[in-house]
């Protein structure tokens, strides 16, 4: 279903865009005026700020208390994980999991207070529709939401948080559910939870309203209503950080009031601010961690987060992995610009630029590919990933001198390096021999490439692609496809073999 509904948003996102070249795109990122990026950065700062009060307040309700430093960490990674690459309900309480437990809280206090943080979130987005109905009725009118529509789904809104206000007022009792007791809050911590929330889905969408170029013919309140319903979309869809999904939804929100052009513009910049930079900061903090680690310093300042670095550093890694895999493949998708190209020419011979560009493809399907093994804490997969970061910073910086992602793979590099005590296993348990979800995620990251080359050259002529020149982009890009889909085949059909076989033997037992 994830893949049904991601081929279905990149549908919409090629019939969107077909009319705009990257160049477009480009030129309307320069009209955003100096101000935007770094009211942008503020904003999201605030956000992920705002963020660690999810879980103060949860600690709260549950009557448990831990210092401020370690919900930081925790939420601030998490949250930074979980943005860029989806799998929020399985890295969210996992992470809490792993932090809280040692530190005193039993296993249904985790389970409380993760499921605290999500009702904190849903009364958020349940009580917008309703502001927004209030604030700006023609919003929902562009998205396609009649009057009578908006103000009926503004009304159940209404009641629907009334209902949750009500509730913890007259249960006084715990209920029980799995098996365990939740609390449910009291109306003071009710309307603090909403306030919490729509606070912070308010911050969100002002930093995708920053982010657009001529944002002021939109309107925030018609963003913030669009970036509700894409963010929905994109959590119900599962595909790793809505990736599609999410752009499809605000592009078709969006586009009666702006070009699709200036609409990927600022989609691009918001991923940028609010997804990629916290992810490279997540994993400085994490490897600046790691460095202290390994050199006992400050060991008694760091007791608590060497706790949190054993548990949840296979994840935070495996995560640092599969972000380096889709910096590769993007990269090696998008054309390089003539003026570098220029530069490489005058330093290298065409077959480096060729092998370099093709290395750092497979390198980049290969990183997704070691991802499981590197949550698994296999040795070779973490030797391996280290490896090809490496490679594929030098073949970046091979094919056209592309520094600025060889810097996001060096800095990647920084945090795996020092983490070897970690990765200790030399096989998998016979019983973790599949991972279907981890293959879910690859095959949307590859079409997701596929597509943006595609994109980028449909302009070409088609007898363009097998050109073996300096400036033949497109050629390099599809060899480099087809070499990336053999490689991405044949650890599929080696996985499901292996999966099928240890299945069969467990039968036979």
């Amino acid at each position: 279903m994830a893949l049904l509904l991601f081929a279905a948003a990149l549908f919409i996102l090629h019939s969107h865009a077909k009319a705009y070249r990257p160049s477009e795109v480009h030129r309307a990122l320069l009209t955003l005026q100096a101000w935007q990026p770094f009211a942008a950065i503020g904003l999201a700062a605030a956000s992920y700020l705002l963020l660690t009060l999810y879980d103060v307040l949860a600690l709260r309700h549950i009557r448990r208390t831990l210092p401020y430093r370690q919900l930081a960490l925790a939420s601030f990674t998490g949250y930074a994980f979980s943005h860029a690459l989806g799998f929020g309900s399985v890295i969210g309480p996992s992470v809490r999991y792993r932090i809280y437990t040692p530190l005193g809280l039993s296993v249904g206090e985790v389970a409380e207070t993760s499921a605290f943080v999500i009702v904190t979130f849903m009364t958020g987005i349940i009580a917008v529709f309703p502001l927004v109905a209030l604030l700006d009725p023609s919003s929902l009118d562009a998205l396609g939401i009649s009057r009578p529509a908006g103000i009926a789904i503004g009304t159940l809104g209404l009641l629907l948080i009334a209902g949750y206000i009500g509730l913890g007022r007259w249960l006084e009792r715990p209920i029980r559910l799995f098996g365990y007791l939740l609390h449910l809050p009291r109306p003071g911590t009710a309307l603090a939870q909403i306030t919490l929330s729509v606070a912070d889905l308010s911050l969100v969408a002002a930093v995708l309203y920053v982010c657009l170029p001529h944002a002021w013919a939109v309107g925030y309140p018609h963003v913030l209503a669009v970036y509700v319903l894409a963010f929905v979309a994109g959590l119900i869809s599962h595909v790793p950080g809505g990736l599609g999904v999410f752009d499809a939804v605000v592009l078709v929100g969006l586009s009666a009031r702006l070009p699709a052009d200036q609409i990927l513009a600022g989609l691009l910049a918001f991923r940028v601010v609010y997804q990629l930079i916290p992810l490279v900061g997540a994993a400085i903090l994490f490897g600046a961690v790691e460095a202290l680690m390994a050199r006992r310093l400050f060991a008694q300042a760091i007791e608590n987060i060497s706790i949190w670095v054993g548990a949840v550093g296979p994840t935070v890694l495996a995560g640092c992995t599969f972000t380096g895999g889709v910096v590769l493949l993007f990269s090696n998708a998008m054309p390089v610009s003539e003026a570098r190209l220029q530069l490489v020419e005058t330093v290298l011979p065409l077959g480096v630029v060729e092998i370099s560009h093709l290395i750092g493809s497979i390198a980049g399907v290969s990183l997704l590919l070691l991802v499981y093994g590197m949550q698994q804490r296999l040795r070779w997969a973490w030797a391996l990933s280290a490896v090809l970061l490496g490679a594929g910073a030098f073949s970046l910086m091979l094919k056209g001198f592309a520094w600025e992602e060889a810097i996001t793979l060096v800095l990647l590099l920084l945090a795996l390096l020092p983490a070897r005590q970690e990765f200790r296993r030399e096989t998998l348990p016979s019983s973790e021999q599949h991972a279907s979800g981890w293959l879910v995620a690859i095959a949307v990251v590859l079409t997701a490439a596929f597509w943006l080359g595609l994109f980028s050259y449909r302009h070409l002529d088609d007898t363009q692609w097998w050109r073996f020149t300096l400036y033949d982009n497109a050629a390099r890009f599809l060899r480099a496809s087809v070499a990336v889909a053999i490689v991405a085949l044949g650890a599929t059909t080696y996985s499901l073999v292996r999966a099928a076989r240890y299945r069969r033997m467990a039968a036979l037992r």
